[in-house]
């Protein structure tokens, strides 16, 4: 995809519009979180729900043996999944990129949203090579950090938001990308012993 775009570029020369432009000027795409990532948001809020309606005779139970504390604690333990949950989904399922032809709009938090030209995005700097270490498996992913008016930035996770890859073509349209290898030096070396790189 980045050596189309990159032709595109190179054979624009600055008097008419080349394809890279009409590309351009047409696109129109939404970065958002994906189906599965929000259902997995929702699960964080659902579930304790359903835990909790399920033992709450065991709960005032023990509020009733004279014995409140562990009641308590389940109680705050439950609102703080719930309100993490809330969070998340506010955080990560509120941003969003829309762009259509030079034009983006960002929103964040479902209802803060700025309208700027691609003109003003000055970096996008795509990291490669992230990882995050879970309990029970490792995932990898990139992410496109756009820097944009005075000191802005907005991040998106190719492991998280659809259409991230139309968004780094975007960029690389407009000559905005930077690419930058997030690996660890650790991660650096084996790859080059094993030939990964």
């Amino acid at each position: 995809m980045s050596g189309d775009y990159q032709d595109f570029n190179d054979s624009f020369d600055g008097g008419s519009y080349s394809f890279s432009e009409d590309e351009i000027r047409n696109a129109s795409f939404k970065v958002s979180l994906s189906g599965y990532r929000f259902a997995a948001h929702f699960i964080i809020i659902i579930v304790p729900v359903i835990i909790y309606i399920l033992i709450y005779p065991l709960i005032e139970g023990l509020r009733y043996l004279g014995d409140p504390f562990f009641s308590d604690m389940f109680n705050v333990l439950v609102f703080a999944t719930v309100a993490m949950g809330i969070i998340f989904i506010v955080i990560n399922k509120g941003k969003e990129i829309i762009v259509s032809g030079r034009g983006m709009v960002i929103r964040r938090y479902f209802i803060l949203q700025e309208g700027i030209n691609v003109n003003e995005v000055y970096k996008c700097e795509v990291i490669t090579g992230l990882t995050s270490h879970g309990r029970y498996h490792t995932e990898h992913f990139n992410k496109a950090v756009i820097y944009f008016g005075d000191g802005k930035k907005v991040s998106f996770n190719d492991n998280m938001y659809k259409n991230w890859d139309k968004l780094v073509g975007y960029m690389e349209l407009n000559q905005k990308t930077v690419y930058v290898d997030g690996r660890s030096r650790i991660q650096k070396v084996m790859d080059d012993i094993l030939g990964k790189r």
